[in-house]
């Protein structure tokens, strides 16, 4: 399995932390969130693994490279332009294994959520595209049809709609983990070129072309957001306490 974390944003939530350094390499539990996001993912099975930079670039590449990691790392460089949760994939394509699938993972998630099944059912389910949701709180939501295929988003807060969201659907919370095909990147890459984009747009434009599904996470699993400091701290505590048991 091939992964991709998605560790280049600014991190303005974790301010002021990231005025030194990248999200990426915040602490918690005494260990990197990069550190904790690649341990993970091989402990899933991945055995390639892409991290994309952008803020303070140079110094997590320099620590990516100086480790010895178990499995390979490649490095997609974003220190010029800063390209988005879509675009990323596209620059990041040429770094890609010739396999059908890559699964993405957001580096400020800590969770142990077995994805060597939901890897599994996603190649299974012929989906171009398999988004990791959860029934959780969220004022923005993905809308999906009877089918298990994706119609629609909307935010409950402000009333914003885009596409079908209508009564008979299901909406959802983007867990912010997905799998997908890289034929699907590859159109993408011909729509947006190289410029940057969000995903969550791409998939709404594509999603009549294209099987976007979805699976949903389990209630009972692990699941810890560290996108500001006080989450950050609350998940170190957490870890910190789930390691002496």
């Amino acid at each position: 399995m091939q992964a991709i974390i998605l560790a280049a944003g600014l991190g303005t939530r974790l301010k002021p932390l990231t005025d030194t350094m990248p999200k990426a390499m915040a602490k918690c539990a005494g260990k990197p969130l990069i550190d904790h996001a690649i341990d993970y993912l091989i402990s899933q099975g991945a055995d390639h693994i892409i991290v994309n930079v952008h803020h303070f670039g140079k110094l997590l590449r320099d620590y990516l490279l100086k480790n010895n990691y178990p499995v390979h790392i490649e490095v997609s460089d974003e220190t010029t332009e800063l390209k988005d949760t879509g675009g990323a994939l596209v620059h990041a394509l040429p770094l890609m294994k010739d396999e059908s699938d890559i699964l993405i993972f957001n580096t400020d998630i800590l969770t142990d959520l077995n994805l060597k099944d939901l890897y599994r059912i996603h190649q299974n389910s012929q989906n171009d595209a398999t988004l990791i949701v959860q029934d959780r709180e969220s004022s923005r939501k993905l809308a999906f049809s009877e089918n298990g295929l994706l119609s629609g988003w909307i935010n409950q807060n402000t009333g914003e709609r885009k596409a079908d969201d209508g009564p008979d659907k299901k909406l959802l919370a983007f867990s912010g983990i997905h799998l997908l095909n890289l034929k699907l990147i590859r159109a993408f890459q011909k729509t947006y070129g190289s410029r940057p984009f969000s995903i969550i747009s791409a998939y709404l434009e594509v999603m009549h072309a294209f099987k976007i599904g979805y699976l949903k996470a389990p209630k009972d699993i692990m699941w810890l957001e560290t996108g500001n400091p006080q989450r950050l701290e609350n998940a170190g505590k957490f870890m910190k306490n789930r390691n002496l048991k």
